[in-house]
């Protein structure tokens, strides 16, 4: 006999000592309502629960091995941080790194085809976790108690009636809606791209004799369209929220590499704007397939939500970020995405409101978990540079490629291309590059023609380097100027020719580039092209050094040391 094994997976050691500031956890109301409702179900037999409570560090790998589950279902306290376990002395909680946990995960793939996750802002975890078994569940923002059992009790008996994945996960939707809950307490079925959650069923219809069902000797074959034997998430209790409160969700990720700084020019402009920066970082695969998700929210069609959403964007165009606070507020509490995004900016920054940075955070996240663009790309960002959120190179990274999928989305497709050209991996970050080009990015042209004028990750074409830049130049950019005009300084596959270098040295200066006004000024001062100028050579610098280059302020200083 085969039977669909769900491991049932739990720890709630907040609500004790010396944490036990925590309401204790419904676990035991989660799983008595899905034991009722799977008990009425057609193919009730097939499913089997392992129940591992107030798990410690080593329960969940003894788990494993003991049970060889096809579903995994956590219930917990924990957030992107990890899970949270109890400590081997049985005091206390454990934070396991989540790293640690994808680990984990990988070595047990084989078995495992499903990872519910029922718990607050699990969304990205089960994102990370699908790319790693093919399919998870988890949840954008926060779930009371009480949706989480209606969730997870309403899935199981479909899964028990032979429905597939996707047909289990929209009923329990339907019966969160019954219940008139909140979206963001609706989890969302993730899936890879080679995994069809429509053709995934753990349990599925098999002719019966007479009187088998009731002995519980239920035989099924193994899933078509599947590898190895199926595993099942076990249904995991609510949570409360308030730390990271809710169920824990697992990232998987790969392990941390460190990257060396290249270090540039000190006296000239490099005009891409210089070389990968020292960077710590790790590394995790593009984010598959949502499943369920709403769609991206159509331009304009937030004016509905509030019709004072367009003078909040008039105002907001216009700088006056302190009259459009209170209408983009007002369009937030009403539900728009793009309201809440300009609330997550506006406390993240203090545009005319107290800086409130953890509250511009919480806001921004809200958004990005409704496909707004402006919202992801925010998030992305303040993750990079630690706004108020600890500096995570991996998080950065997961939000600019969930928002470079939208349309339009070229800023994100262009700050890919940079945090892969920081890890020292070229030729991803030179296709990212390329695609934000094509979607019209003209600093991304300058980007990629420097990557082909330096063969990083592709070989060296200083043909296809004038081609970008060129481009990128005709499109107004002053980096593209600055970065002709190079050329033509350097003889980067045309002859050398300091009268066509200064032409778009100029150009750029007038186009407000820093750098062209420095490389202008080391004309002068060494008669390249022109007659030997000091006067004008500091002229040039000056121009520079108080238009922010700091190498022109350090051109200025050898200048007088002479």
């Amino acid at each position: 006999m085969t039977k669909v094994k769900i491991l049932f997976f739990a720890a709630d050691p907040l609500s004790a000592p010396p944490d036990g500031d925590t309401p204790r956890l419904r676990l035991d109301d989660d799983v008595r309502e899905i034991q009722r409702k799977v008990r009425a179900a057609e193919h009730r037999h097939a499913l089997d629960f392992d129940h591992r409570w107030a798990a410690r560090t080593d329960d969940l790998l003894q788990a494993l091995n003991e049970t060889h589950p096809r579903v995994v279902h956590f219930s917990g306290h924990g957030g992107n941080e990890g899970l949270v376990l109890v400590s081997s002395d049985g005091r206390g909680p454990h934070r396991v790194d989540a790293a640690v946990l994808a680990q984990l995960f990988r070595l047990f793939r084989d078995d495992i085809r499903l990872v519910v996750l029922n718990a607050c802002y699990s969304l990205p975890q089960a994102e990370a976790i699908a790319d790693v078994v093919g399919c998870a569940i988890g949840t954008p923002g926060t779930i009371s108690d009480e949706a989480a059992i209606t969730f997870g009790a309403s899935f199981y008996r479909a899964v028990a009636f032979g429905h597939s994945v996707q047909a289990a996960f929209d009923q329990a939707r339907t019966a969160l809606a019954l219940e008139h809950f909140e979206d963001w307490e609706c989890p969302q079925l993730v899936a890879r791209p080679d995994v069809d959650p429509a053709q995934l069923v753990l349990v599925p219809p098999v002719r019966v004799e007479e009187g088998a069902r009731d002995a519980g000797a239920l035989d099924r074959p193994e899933n078509a369209g599947t590898h190895g034997p199926l595993s099942l998430a076990s249904p995991s209790a609510p949570t409360t929220r308030r730390w990271n409160r809710g169920r824990v969700g697992v990232v998987a990720t790969a392990a941390t590499l460190t990257v060396a700084a290249v270090v540039a020019s000190a006296t000239i402009d490099w005009p891409p704007g210089g070389g990968p920066q020292i960077a710590a970082c790790v590394a995790a695969e593009a984010p598959r397939t949502l499943v369920g998700l709403p769609a991206p929210p159509a331009p304009g069609g937030d004016a509905v939500v509030d019709s004072g959403l367009a003078a909040a964007r008039d105002l907001e165009r216009a700088g006056n970020h302190a009259a459009a606070f209170p209408r983009f507020e007002r369009a937030a509490k009403a539900g728009s995405p793009e309201a809440m995004a300009f609330l997550g900016i506006a406390y993240l920054r203090g545009l005319g409101t107290k800086q409130r940075p953890e509250e511009g955070i919480e806001w921004l996240r809200k958004a990005a978990y409704r496909r707004d663009a402006r919202a992801m790309n925010t998030l992305a960002g303040a993750y990079r540079n630690g706004e108020g959120v600890p500096r995570s190179r991996r998080w950065a990274r997961y939000w600019y490629q969930i928002a470079a999928k939208g349309r339009g989305c070229v800023e994100p497709m262009r700050s890919l291309g940079r945090l892969f050209q920081e890890e020292h991996q070229f030729d991803r970050a030179l296709v990212w590059y390329e695609k934000a080009a094509r979607a019209g990015s003209v600093e991304a042209m300058v980007d990629a023609g420097w990557m082909y004028e330096e063969g990083l990750g592709v070989r060296r074409n200083p043909e296809e380097a004038r081609r970008w830049y060129r481009t990128a130049a005709a499109g107004g950019s002053p980096r593209g100027m600055l970065a002709m005009g190079w050329i033509y300084q350097e003889s980067v596959g045309v002859p050398r020719d300091y009268a066509l270098a200064r032409a778009w040295y100029r150009k750029a200066a007038q186009a407000g580039s820093a750098g062209a006004m420095n490389n202008l000024g080391l004309l002068y001062l060494n008669g390249w092209g022109v007659e030997r100028d000091s006067a004008e050579a500091i002229r040039w610098f000056r121009r520079a050094r108080d238009a922010g280059s700091t190498v022109a302020a350090g051109n200025l200083t050898a200048v007088d040391a002479r």
